[in-house]
């Protein structure tokens, strides 16, 4: 009995320890559940109390899987810029198979290959009458033998079309000259030879522009005049030009075409990209890509090797460098890959691959608008027909007329038109000093809690070891 007395003694005082710490604790409601002795109080008080802890532990649950789940903000800024650094410009003729050596290059093909007639022979089972076929017919074998000349030597590929001395009339960047040693020879697997300025892979400085305008950018004057010849197999005339970021190739299906006889004005406005990495986004592991990391090239870089296994060679459409050399240089092999690479890009594949070839966490991109006016007038061409340059490739005819000049020349200037980029960037939705205060906030909002709480609770423990301590002396002087 005696000691079932000492047991409720005891239990007693720590309910009056627990209760007079009630009293000072700064959590709001609980204290006024001891310290009324309404019972119908108790119980509203007790209600209250925890629908307040459930709202805000709801929140602060909700508060912790948007953090988990790594949300990103979108900020976008137009920032006026001192100067801007001046993009890669690369130029070709639409036409790749415009000289004597070309044309003898084509010719060689399509007399192996059993296709000189290839304007009526039926090359795919799919045109059996005559309606679209003889379009694809000049389509296919120029797109097929593009691809094929990239197989062949550098200075076989160089003879196919015109050099830089003769494609280009005349060229200024800044209103200063830019020559030949200022780009640098580049082969498509579209249009053969073309020719890029201010990519890094020039060992000339990166240029920039310091003033808006056209004046402040690149301007040139280009023959893209094409023989009458059938196997020139070319279907327009004209120069395609692809714009890119400096460290970049250009990609296939990317550029603007820009025809003779007129002055083209592509005006440029820079787009800089800033994405969050890992965890927010995946990081950037290239699948397979000898160029400086992109997501289209990673796409590319898997095409290719999905096309490998299945026909055992290289698709040689994309700019990616065939590391197998095994390049597809055939009609045989160019029938394997065609349906593969068809196959592929009209699957889910990019969804599949996203791990391994996720978005770059930095890009710059280039919105180009377009404008266009007739090239030259008639007052200018008379004199422009009177250069050396022009002479040399009309063969110093003096005839020439003002409508035979615009058929074979153009001009392109490419600048910006104001000295400003536009950024996007990426930012954490929630930081960690964000998910502190919001869920310090709620706890404050809701409980009345903060930091120094956890020091009451340490406070209460404190208090009853301190009491338990006390007892088990005053045992030990009864004894």
């Amino acid at each position: 009995m005696k000691k079932l007395k000492e047991k409720k003694e005891n239990k007693t005082k720590m309910f009056d320890i627990f209760k007079e710490w009630t009293e000072s604790m700064t959590m709001h409601g609980f204290p006024n559940i001891f310290r009324t002795n309404f019972l119908s109080i108790k119980i509203m008080w007790i209600i209250l109390f925890l629908c307040s802890n459930m709202a805000c532990f709801g929140l602060i649950i909700m508060n912790l899987i948007n953090f988990l789940n790594f949300e990103v903000v979108t900020k976008i800024r137009v920032i006026e810029k001192d100067s801007i650094k001046f993009p890669a410009v690369t130029i070709c003729n639409i036409n790749p198979f415009v000289t004597e050596q070309g044309i003898e290059y084509v010719q060689s093909i399509l007399e192996r290959n059993n296709l000189t007639n290839f304007t009526s022979a039926t090359i795919d089972t799919s045109f059996q009458g005559e309606f679209s076929k003889f379009y694809f017919n000049y389509n296919l074998i120029k797109y097929s033998l593009s691809a094929f000349s990239k197989t062949i030597s550098n200075e076989k590929k160089k003879n196919l079309s015109l050099p830089f001395n003769k494609m280009f009339i005349s060229c200024l960047f800044n209103l200063m000259p830019c020559n030949e040693s200022q780009w640098t020879w580049f082969y498509s697997s579209e249009f053969g030879n073309c020719y890029r300025f201010n990519s890094d892979q020039n060992s000339q400085d990166i240029k920039y522009s310091y003033q808006a305008g056209k004046y402040n950018g690149l301007m040139a004057e280009l023959y893209v005049g094409l023989p009458e010849e059938q196997k020139t197999l070319g279907i327009t005339t004209g120069a395609h030009v692809y714009i890119d970021d400096n460290p970049f190739q250009p990609l296939p299906a990317q550029g603007v075409d820009v025809a003779p006889g007129f002055s083209a004005n592509l005006i440029l406005e820079r787009i800089k990209r800033k994405k969050m990495p890992k965890p927010y986004k995946y990081y950037r592991k290239v699948f397979r890509s000898n160029l400086t990391y992109r997501q289209d090239d990673c796409f590319w870089a898997y095409i290719q090797s999905e096309i490998y296994k299945k026909c055992k060679c290289d698709k040689m459409t994309s700019n990616l460098i065939s590391e197998n050399n095994n390049p597809c240089n055939n009609f045989e092999q160019q029938s394997c890959t065609t349906p593969q690479f068809q196959s592929l890009t009209q699957s889910s594949y990019k969804k599949k691959i996203e791990s391994l070839c996720p978005l770059e966490c930095e890009s710059i991109s280039f919105e180009v608008t377009k404008s266009f006016s007739r090239y030259p007038s008639v007052s200018y061409g008379k004199d422009l027909v009177k250069t050396k340059q022009i002479k040399s490739l009309f063969e110093n005819r003096t005839n020439v007329s003002i409508e035979e000049l615009r058929e074979n020349v153009l001009s392109l200037n490419i600048y910006y038109e104001h000295l400003k980029q536009t950024e996007i960037t990426e930012n954490k939705s929630i930081n960690w000093d964000g998910l502190v205060g919001s869920i310090g906030g709620t706890l404050g909002l809701f409980l009345g809690l903060s930091f120094l709480s956890l020091v009451e609770i340490i406070d209460l423990i404190l208090l009853n070891l301190q009491d338990v301590n006390r007892d088990i002396k005053c045992v030990k002087l009864k004894l």
